[in-house]
């Protein structure tokens, strides 16, 4: 009985899966409605409210970790972000639904996956405010499911939930499967430039508008930490401050 017990914890053990990169999802209100709401915490949130700190010290001890810092004529204002933790739990039925619903054929939802919990899990981050713009860095987030579980599968099938096509939706799942990335949802009714640059630490996402005008966003990571930039910066000096970091 000790032995079966053993060989059943193995195979419903998990490892954490780190999310070392970012991408943007392009959907529309309808796209965000029909994800069934238990599902929604996969998609995440690049800027947390963080509640503010007096200084480096209270910053660093609250978090449990030194930020790397970009140079700056500026003097930054701290804040400290909660940990992420959320329980998405599948419900077979809810998500074959929302399939129907994106009228998206040919995608078969195992029922073995009905009651599958997969743990979203992110340390504290810390924020820095230097005025004309703000960074933000946390641990990786990650990912913890059954170790049977096929979780690139499963972001394939919410792809098609969120309207991709059945092409489009496996060049993703076989991305994700290859370097595991954080998904952010952003509306099609904006006018966007998303593209890739490059760091001296590797690639980065940037975001801004169409238009070029206002302010903009940088995302990457690094092997402990993911970095968030946005502000009244120019492309070049986005760059630059992410360079900068140490």
């Amino acid at each position: 009985m000790f032995l079966l017990l053993l060989v059943l914890a193995l195979q419903s053990s998990s490892q954490p899966i780190t999310l070392k990169r970012v991408e943007v999802l392009r959907v529309t209100p309808a796209d965000m409605e029909r994800l069934p709401p238990a599902l929604r915490p996969i998609f995440v949130d690049p800027m947390p409210d963080a509640e503010p700190v007096d200084n480096l010290d209270a910053a660093t001890s609250r978090a449990g970790f030194t930020p790397r810092l970009p140079k700056s004529a500026n003097k930054p204002q701290f804040g400290v972000m909660d940990p992420t933790r959320a329980e998405v739990k599948i419900g077979v039925a809810d998500l074959n639904a929302a399939l129907r619903d994106a009228k998206a054929a040919n995608v078969a939802v195992p029922e073995e996956w009905d009651g599958i919990t997969i743990l979203v899990q992110q340390g504290r981050g810390i924020l820095a405010d230097y005025g004309d713009f703000l960074i933000t860095q946390a641990p990786p987030l990650t990912f913890s499911a059954p170790s049977s579980f096929p979780l690139e599968q499963f972001m394939e099938v919410l792809f098609r939930v969120l309207g991709l096509n059945a092409a489009d939706a496996r060049t993703l799942r076989q991305k994700f499967a290859a370097n595991p990335a954080a998904f952010i949802l952003i509306p099609i009714r904006y006018d966007m430039d998303i593209h890739e640059v490059r760091l001296n630490s590797g690639s980065a996402l940037l975001l801004q508008n169409g238009d070029k005008v206002g302010e903009l966003a940088l995302a990457w990571s690094s092997a402990d930490r993911t970095y968030f930039v946005t502000g009244l910066l120019t492309e070049a000096q986005a760059i630059e401050t992410a360079n900068s970091i140490q």
